[in-house]
């Protein structure tokens, strides 16, 4: 006969259990938690040691983030101290003034750094840049923006050096401004959910139904919604949960509205969940469009946002956090549903298939077998590994680019920059440019023939070791061989040779009138040849400034730099008529179509 004492005995043994089982999962989740982290931090030491490696052997070791840096932005000079210029980081703008790859730039004839860009571009970039050091997150910087004709440009040159993602921005037919693409961007970024945008849905095209909604976007992984209004406003929301046709509300811990435009939005504004682990976040219903934060009695009603036909509903600050939106119901004008690939931060590098699944095998279930303290701490915990390795992987996959970058687009010899006077405009740019179109007159002014009969070669004056200065002296006619042998002897340079004055030469031992006569006015005349070769270009820098630029961008689709083919240049109405007469003359017959597209401008 079983006791009430034996029962009480059974009891104790499963609660020892129980409680051994409780501890040995607990301590089993924190151990792998650890390990998880420990994994993180070896990775991170080998990514430092390989980059102070690439420093050493191809860079500045002793790169400092005080350090100013002088670029020649295809003309402009631009200066910046370094850490401004890196402050994104994993970016290709980072790695190319890191100072891992300073032996590696190409430089004008004044040592500065030398970028074949778009100097008006660029110099929005910097400016966005300097703003981000003074702005916070209730102030944020302003995007880099440019006037409509430059807007192309300014788009391609910010993909270029990584600080958003190759987006197809045709893809959106509400977003066109890139301001509001890398604010976007930016907020995903925030959580570690930023990757690819991939259209899935869109009202005018697809139906303006819950059932097309649901056809196109069901199970597709974390979207991103965004819709404009007939009054002119563009707002949306995103979640981290797929969407489905079940009736239910869920849980969508990433998940957040947002409003970009319109009337009563001075600036982007984001609303995030007021309790991350809300049971509400998204609802779900085959009738209904993207609904977000549901709090009513049924499912026709009570929500922060619900798009139900052609119209939006929206009753904000009870699930989410309120915002500029007014509650109330609005016509749709349109609206687009968008995929968002992988979980990158932002200079979304392209990582190899396993590393994407090894980053999909980060996304676990939220932990909820111990008590609610324990529990929250410990997702926290994953939230912050799982968003620090996607981290890690971007780090990985961007200095795994950075070489590949470095030689296609930021290294070369200073014989390939050309200095170009456009009817008193100044306009740098390179010879790999201007000979993109083959048979073009541009192509043919600057091959590898013409060019040097230019005097381009006497720019490497101040590239010469002690021994080339040695060998230039026994060029010199009239000049004495020991004027060689003593500059050998003190290792001068090219560049300290045209630094030399009359007094350094007679602290060396060169004191004869003559002979100092002589080779002051030699090294004047290796100063003269030494400055940058100008070219004359005797049409509007207006009309040329449109063909270089486009020029440029052709060039870096080319190299493989760019993911989509730039469209032809935007001129205004004044000077279609002009622009077209000075493409026909240096692209001369059917090759005046690799730039007007076809033989008459259709605008």
């Amino acid at each position: 006969m079983v006791t009430e004492v034996d029962e009480l005995s059974v009891a104790r043994k499963r609660l020892k259990v129980a409680r051994e089982n409780h501890e040995r999962d607990y301590n089993e989740l924190i151990l792998a938690l650890n390990r998880r982290e420990s994994r993180l931090n070896e990775r991170l030491s080998e990514l430092n040691r390989k980059k102070a490696e690439t420093a050493e052997a191809n860079g500045n070791p002793d790169a400092a983030d005080d350090d100013l840096v002088e670029v020649n932005a295809g003309g402009k000079i631009v200066v910046a101290k370094r850490s401004t210029l890196t402050q994104i980081k994993g970016t290709r703008l980072e790695a190319m003034f890191s100072g891992r790859w300073d032996k590696k730039l190409s430089r004008d004839t004044g040592g500065r750094i030398f970028l074949d860009v778009d100097p008006d571009c660029f110099q929005a970039i910097v400016d966005h840049l300097n703003e981000r050091i003074i702005s916070s997150e209730d102030s944020p910087p302003s995007p880099p923006s440019v006037d409509e004709e430059h807007e192309q440009i300014l788009r391609q040159q910010i993909e270029l050096f990584g600080l958003v993602s190759k987006v197809d921005f045709s893809d959106s037919s509400i977003i066109k401004d890139i301001g509001n693409i890398i604010v976007l961007h930016e907020w995903l970024k925030e959580d570690g959910s930023d990757g690819e945008f991939s259209l899935l849905y869109r009202g005018s095209r697809d139906g303006n139904s819950g059932s097309s909604f649901h056809s196109k976007c069901d199970n597709m992984g974390c979207t991103i919604t965004i819709v404009e209004t007939v009054c002119g406003l563009v707002l949306g929301g995103y979640s981290s949960t797929p969407w489905s046709s079940e009736i239910v509300s869920t849980q969508a811990h990433k998940a957040f509205l947002f409003a970009l435009s319109g009337s009563g939005i001075s600036s982007p504004c984001k609303m995030k969940l007021k309790s991350a682990g809300s049971s509400a976040a998204i609802a779900n219903n085959p009738s209904h469009g993207p609904s977000f934060g549901f709090y009513g009695l049924s499912y026709d009603r009570g929500y922060d946002m619900i798009m139900n036909g052609k119209k939006i509903i929206i009753n904000p600050g009870h699930v989410y956090h309120p915002g500029p939106l007014r509650a109330g119901t609005y016509d749709i004008k349109d609206i687009e549903v968008f995929q968002i690939a992988g979980s990158l931060p932002p200079a979304r590098i392209n990582t190899s298939k396993e590393k994407q699944a090894q980053d999909r095998t980060l996304q676990v279930e939220p932990v909820t077998r111990f008590s609610d303290d324990i529990n929250k701490a410990i997702n926290a915990n994953h939230a912050c590994l799982q968003q620090s390795e996607a981290e890690m992987l971007h780090l990985e996959a961007s200095f795994n680019d950075e070489q590949t970058f470095i030689e296609k687009f930021a290294s070369g010899d200073v014989m390939n920059v050309v200095v170009l006077n456009v009817s008193g405009t100044i306009m740098v740019t390179t010879r790999s440019t201007l000979c993109v179109a083959g048979d073009s007159v541009l192509a043919q002014q600057f091959d590898n023939s013409k060019w040097t009969e230019q005097g381009c070669s006497a720019t490497r004056v101040k590239e010469w070791t002690p021994d080339q200065v040695s060998t230039w002296t026994k060029s010199v006619e009239g000049l004495p061989e020991e004027v060689g042998i003593i500059l050998n002897e003190n290792e001068i340079t090219g560049r300290e040779l045209l630094a030399l004055s009359l007094d350094a030469l007679k602290m060396m031992g060169i004191k004869r009138v003559g002979t100092v006569a002589l080779l002051l006015k030699e090294i004047g005349a290796l100063e003269n040849a030494s400055r940058d070769f100008v070219t004359l270009i005797e049409h509007s820098p207006y009309c040329f400034g449109k063909i270089l630029g486009y020029l440029r961008l052709k060039r870096l689709h080319s190299l493989g730099l760019l993911g989509k083919e730039p469209a032809l240049p935007l001129v205004c109405d004044s000077q279609k008529k002009r622009f077209e007469k000075v493409v026909k003359y240096y692209f001369p017959g059917d090759s005046a179509k690799f730039i007007l597209g076809r033989p008459t401008v259709h605008w």
